[in-house]
């Protein structure tokens, strides 16, 4: 009987160690697998917001300049002889850098501007150097003057007004000195991370009081957008 009980005793003994053993060791799992899932979420999230930061930066724009048209001469029988613009250069928080006014034939100021476009990914992943593409204004012209007679806005080959010093002017420097070398030649371009070099035009055909905002995307392509008219001078114009 003794021995039966001792039997016993030994077993309720071993039994409760291996449920403890049991409980313990499946507690302890239980616990991993919630730390694993939480850093598993962390990584997500931290990714998931990593990927919506590089969607912004390629969507993201900044303006170049403020267009308004100040006045217009119009022909006897109503054409428009000549449009008066005041270009605004702004830099990248909208404080303005400078002023031109510019006189030119006809109703369709165009603007003609130099641009460099590096790699969505360099775009994307916010480089120091290459994280947008570079825009130089060159010159103003129209459906009545010719390109090889339009007036300068920037000159060519400089770093524009507003553009970073240091390391990164001196890297957009080298550039523009090179600008339709890099055009033209793939293995320079390559080595300098430019995707593509080209001249670019936008213009619109445009009425006294009319504004207008030049903007260029981070990754490339310029766009004219209208802006708000001034009260009282849409469609004022001044006889010839």
């Amino acid at each position: 009987m003794a021995a039966l009980l001792r039997t016993i005793f030994v077993t309720v003994i071993l039994g409760g160690a291996a449920l403890g053993g049991i409980w313990w060791f499946g507690n302890g799992q239980q616990q991993k697998i919630i730390d694993d899932l939480r850093e598993l979420n962390e990584r997500v999230q931290a990714e998931a917001e990593a990927q919506r930061q590089m969607v912004e930066r390629l969507k993201r724009e900044h303006r170049l300049a403020h267009i308004h048209v100040l006045s217009q001469v119009l022909a006897d029988d109503g054409t428009v002889v000549e449009t008066t613009i005041e270009f605004i250069e702004l830099d990248d928080d909208g404080t303005e850098l400078g002023r031109q006014r510019f006189n030119v034939p006809g109703q369709t100021p165009m603007i003609d501007v130099w641009t460099i476009k590096f790699e969505s990914g360099q775009v994307a992943s916010g480089h120091p150097l290459m994280g947008r593409s570079l825009v130089l204004l060159r010159r103003v012209y129209s459906e009545h003057l010719r390109p090889a007679d339009g007036i300068a806005i920037d000159t060519p080959g400089a770093v524009p007004p507003g553009y970073a010093v240091g390391e990164v002017g001196a890297f957009q420097r080298r550039l523009w000195g090179h600008f339709w070398e890099i055009a033209t030649d793939v293995e320079m371009a390559r080595s300098m991370g430019v995707r593509v070099a080209q001249g670019e035009v936008v213009y619109k055909p445009m009425k006294r009081g009319e504004r207008y905002e030049l903007r260029v995307d981070a990754d490339g392509g310029m766009n004219l957008m209208p802006l708000e008219l001034t009260t009282g001078d849409a469609g004022d114009t001044s006889p010839g």
